[in-house]
């Protein structure tokens, strides 16, 4: 690969390390970026999920106040997320993204509609969707299954798993947006990091890359975590399903 690819790559990263820390769809980003520098579709989606594990780290890094009363809510949904990432990872070695990549959108727009939905859900069960001293809870079976069902599909592909994961806790677990959004930093990175332990056995994995995209999104996404813990919840909750239907469309587009 020439510079002008790793540059590019490098600077998509970086972007990618912060949107993931805000919302989730980095993946959408990088993606493209790596397909122009002349990298087959497996090996960017391989190479992406390692590139970009380290963002995801600097993201749940920048929202640790917020994960300080989460632990038992992190423990009991964190082996779940890890079975997931792992199961994800191997139908990538095995199969071909193709079929799965085609409702990719249709999965990105469902998570923007119920984030969109949420408040009013939440409304309805009489609970604020944004209480900061909401009783801490771990969401139950149903949120152990959805984190499954996320990380199958965040080590599979990626992209839009930091929408679902808001869409997921704002319906399942009672919590104010910054705290679902610390939570959702620390999962994926628990999702990707088993993930690309197993796909580091694959030789379609570009190691040059990685470190350019360890670096560069790592810089993503404290930048990502800094800025979008210092906006109101509202205004991250607008960011978070603008994006996610500007992800979906693109990709229906293309």
């Amino acid at each position: 690969m020439e510079l002008p690819g790793y540059l590019l790559i490098a600077l998509a990263s970086v972007g990618a390390g912060a949107i993931n820390a805000a919302a989730g769809g980095g993946t959408l980003i990088t993606f493209p970026a790596m397909l122009a520098a002349g990298m087959s579709p497996l090996a960017a989606n391989m190479t992406s999920s390692i590139g970009l594990l380290l963002g995801t780290v600097g993201g749940a890094w920048s929202y640790r106040a917020e994960l300080r009363r989460q632990r038992r809510r992190f423990l009991a949904n964190a082996p779940f997320a890890a079975v997931g990432g792992a199961i994800g990872a191997v139908l990538l070695l095995l199969t071909p993204s193709d079929a799965f990549t085609a409702i990719v959108p249709w999965l990105v727009l469902a998570a923007a509609v119920l984030f969109a939905a949420q408040p009013l859900v939440a409304r309805q069960l009489g609970r604020s969707a944004d209480d900061p001293f909401a009783v801490d809870s771990t969401g139950g079976w149903a949120a152990k299954a959805a984190f499954v069902g996320i990380g199958v599909y965040g080590s599979y592909f990626g992209a839009g798993i930091g929408v679902m994961m808001l869409a997921m806790l704002g319906l399942l677990i009672h919590d104010s947006l910054q705290h679902h959004n610390a939570l959702k930093n620390v999962m994926a990175a628990v999702i990707n990091g088993t993930g690309a332990v197993i796909l580091a056995f694959s030789p379609l994995v570009h190691w040059g890359v990685v470190l350019v995209m360890l670096a560069s999104s790592l810089v993503g996404g404290l930048a990502g975590g800094w800025l979008s813990r210092r906006v109101p919840s509202w205004a991250l909750r607008v960011v978070v399903i603008a994006f996610a239907l500007v992800v979906a469309l693109s990709m229906l587009l293309t």
